[in-house]
């Protein structure tokens, strides 16, 4: 390597993704204190195209495993759990999608990843992906947002990660200088959405604008991970372009530190509708007859007391918990006057699950793996006859991947149930809902 500008800017870094390194079989990347692997493109032109390269320093060789897969879009690596002092192996996946309007543009490319993804995520909670995803996502949501109603149909397993973001420093709803969206990032964000997968650019310290990464205008490179890694996560942040690095695009860094991923937030933290044996007060419905009645029992003692509070505040500094507690004041008053006039009652509102527990020997006894084993056989069906299809050239394997999703979904269920101990009837009903949302 003929250019010291480089080897000064990568010494620093451990683990070191390239794409588009336009290399083939003949090429070989000798960089002093570093071994590089390369996953070149297979191509019939005479000019090199994309490709994508892995390097780390060669002290680390007997830790690092490069993984073989079918794509030539993602570079996948494994990094033994004995360096980084972890119970498991992190995954990182260097990845290169090319532009939707390039003559190399594969359709299926993100499904293609997540198929991969999903593959590799059965035996490993932790994974990153990094590279050039052509994809703008703008700054919209990569996750689902989790609200209560009334017609709750998940019953009481709703898991919403994201809530947990802040207790990790990073925002909830990220930022970015690129208000665009290809229909490639419309892919992305569904891909993270279905798979508990975080952007870290425009979210974590470092980067919490969303700098454009691409000529300045755009961002189509990124750092994404899963939930299990975020906890590891220090900073990351965009360098400034060169364009002895890269004809348009800036460099982007990021930090992980690694102590003991797998004690990051307790599960009860991010359950956030675990009620299951928790009685609960509720009110009759509104009246419109008692709407004088009800203004004549709101505690007028109260409501001068809460003026007082008001007249006292510092409006130049409000702090949150003075707003909460002028909130949850105001709040009472209503609910006590609605308690006295159109009354109240208390409920269990999953009372079903507050009976003792039965025991059972094994999983296929209990009374709701019938309607679970139905529902996966019938999609499990549906997938086979979509392989089928696709061999015959009928239509994409969207079937395939949404049963894979489905596969996903079970075993992080099933890695939730065991490690948290839940109730079993619990567990089965968050089961059949899982697989009633991929019908």
């Amino acid at each position: 390597m003929q250019y010291p500008e480089f080897i000064e800017l990568i010494k620093c870094y451990d683990f070191i993704c390239l794409t588009e390194t336009k290399t083939d079989d003949f090429d070989n990347v000798d960089i002093p204190g570093y071994t590089f692997k390369l996953k070149n493109r297979k191509t019939k032109s005479k000019v090199k195209s994309g490709g994508i390269a892995f390097g780390y320093k060669k002290e680390l060789e007997n830790y690092v495993q490069t993984i073989e897969s079918e794509s030539n879009l993602v570079f996948w690596v494994k990094i033994s759990a004995n360096y980084l002092k972890t119970e498991q192996d992190v995954m990182i996946g260097t990845v290169y999608i090319p532009p939707e309007n390039s003559t190399y543009k594969v359709p299926d490319s993100i499904n293609i990843i997540e198929q991969e993804f999903l593959k590799f995520s059965a035996n490993h909670e932790s994974i990153l992906l990094t590279g050039d995803f052509n994809s703008r996502t703008a700054a919209n949501l990569d996750f689902y947002e989790i609200t209560n109603t009334n017609h709750d149909t998940s019953d009481n397993f709703n898991i919403d990660f994201s809530n947990n973001l802040h207790k990790f420093h990073m925002l909830r709803i990220r930022n970015s200088c690129d208000k665009t969206k290809n229909h490639f990032g419309n892919l992305l964000l569904e891909m993270c959405r279905n798979n508990n997968l975080f952007i870290l650019n425009g979210r974590v310290d470092g980067d919490k604008e969303g700098l454009f990464t691409c000529r300045q205008s755009s961002v189509v490179d990124y750092f994404i991970c899963t939930y299990n890694l975020l906890s590891c996560v220090v900073n990351m942040s965009v360098l400034d372009f060169s364009a002895l690095f890269s004809d348009v695009h800036s460099p982007l860094n990021c930090k992980l530190v690694f102590n003991s991923i797998d004690n990051i937030v307790e599960c009860d933290d991010i359950l956030i509708n675990d009620l299951a044996c928790h009685e609960r007060k509720g009110f009759k419905k509104w009246d419109c007859e008692k709407e004088a009645e009800f203004l004549r029992n709101i505690d007028r003692n109260k409501i001068d007391q809460l003026n007082n509070d008001l007249t006292m505040l510092n409006t130049s500094i409000l702090a949150q918990e003075n707003i909460n507690k002028i909130v949850e004041s105001v709040n009472g008053l209503m609910l006590d006057s609605a308690e006295k006039v159109f009354g109240s009652f208390t409920y269990k509102r999953h009372e079903k699950k507050c009976r003792k527990k039965v025991e059972y020997n094994r999983w296929e006894e209990t009374p709701q793996y019938l309607v679970f084993h139905k529902k996966v056989k019938k999609e499990e069906r549906r997938s086979v006859l979509g392989i089928q299809a696709s061999n015959r050239g009928d239509n994409p394997p969207t079937r395939r991947l949404k049963y894979r999703r489905l596969q996903a979904r079970i075993d992080r269920l099933q890695a939730t149930y065991r490690a948290g101990n839940r109730n079993i009837d619990q567990y089965w009903n968050a089961m059949i809902y899982t697989v009633a949302q991929f019908q």
